[in-house]
This record gives structure tokens, sequence and C-alpha cells, in this order.
């Protein structure tokens, strides 16, 4: 029992330190998990990974509860769980075609079954090779009924829809509406879905570097 006792004793502060360090800013993008975004290179980690609630100590007794039963929901030590809320506080626009709140309504509940859109961490990544996670089949899961009494485009959206053409959809909408892009109105002219593939993978933006509403730094 002393032995074990003296090497908690050592170890503790060892792991302490340790901590110390790893959430250093020095240290902070040489331990990421993967790669960051281009968009995001001069953004601080704790810009997106915030500080969880209480004490060292009081995280530490938290833990312990849950696991032993006494505490139903878990509890982060160190740094919470990146959620949308860290996104919206950089990326909120008053223009957001798609915004994720309205997701949440019931009447998107079997659309939820193929794209976890009520959540900005269901279609992007981080730390990965990809801007976005989604397929370009995305729109097939609202809008697979889409009528439209005028429409501007030389091949009719119903049509389109009918032979499941949804990888032209990107080709003409910017799905968050943000970049200073004007719709083609004929289907020769839209975005060829291989350069919207590849700006998934963080690639260009095919629909121009203009954007209505930047991002905020931290």
């Amino acid at each position: 029992m002393n032995l074990r006792l003296s090497a908690f004793i050592v170890a503790v502060p060892v792991a302490l330190l340790g901590a110390v360090g790893i959430w250093s800013e020095p240290a902070n993008h040489w331990m990421a998990h993967g790669p960051i975004q281009s968009g995001h290179a001069e953004v601080s980690c704790r810009g997106c990974h915030v500080e969880s609630p209480g004490t060292t100590r009081q995280q530490i007794q938290a833990k312990l509860a849950y696991v032993m039963g006494r505490r139903e929901e878990p509890a982060d030590f160190g740094r919470s769980e990146v959620t949308s809320d860290q996104c919206l506080d950089c990326h909120q626009r008053p223009n957001e075609r798609h915004p994720i709140y309205r997701f949440r309504e019931p009447r998107f509940i079997e659309a939820l079954q193929q794209v976890e859109a009520d959540s900005c961490l269901g279609c992007h990544t981080e730390h990965a090779a990809a801007r976005v996670s989604s397929d370009t089949r995305i729109c097939s899961a609202c809008h697979s009924d889409l009528k439209l009494a005028n429409d501007p485009v030389n091949v009719p959206h119903i049509t389109l829809i009918k032979n499941e053409k949804w990888g032209t959809c990107l080709g003409c909408h910017d799905f968050h509406g943000n970049h200073s892009y004007e719709p083609p109105t004929h289907v020769r002219d839209l975005i060829p879905e291989p350069e919207i593939r590849a700006f998934f993978g963080q690639g260009p933006s095919p629909y121009g570097p203009f954007k209505m509403f930047e991002g905020k730094t931290q």
C-alpha cells in the first residue's frame, strides 16, 4: 500500500504538469488530432475548445461520481466537447439559407435520418482532410418533392429531380448562401460536380472568393 501511495503522490503532479504543457498555446497545434482547415489556420484552439466548468478537482470528482453511478451525465475534463455553439459564435450570419435551428423542427425528422443538418458538425469536419463530410446529394433529403411555378432554369427542377440529378443542385446553389454568386439559368453553365467535391475536400471555392459576411477571428 505504501508503494502504491508513493507512486500516486508522484504521478499526480507529473500528470498535472503534463496537462499544463499540453494545453499551453505553443503545444496546441502540435497536439491537434489532424490538420487544421485553411480558414481556421489563424484561429486559436481555445476559440473552439472552451474550458470545462469547475476546477480540476471538481472535474475529477464529477468523473469519479459518473463512473461510480452517482452522476447521470458524464463530465468533461480540461476542455468541453465542441458543439455548434462554438461554430455559430464565429459564423452566425443574417443571410443563412439553411440555419440549423430549422432542422430541429418536427417536419425534418425523416430528413435527419439521411443528413445530420441539425448540427454544424453533422456536415462539417475539423482535423481531417475535408471541409465537408456530406455527399453532394445532400439536397435530396428535403427537396425530393420540389416544384416551382416559374422555373428559372432551362431544364426544370422537376425534370432534374425525376432523373435524380442531385449532383447538379450545388452547381447552382451555394448551400449557406454567403458567397456573392449569381446562379446560372442554363444547365450547361452549372459548376461541375468534381469542382464541388474538390471544394468539399478543402479545395478552392467554386462560388468565388467574395463573401457577404466573413467569419470572426479569435
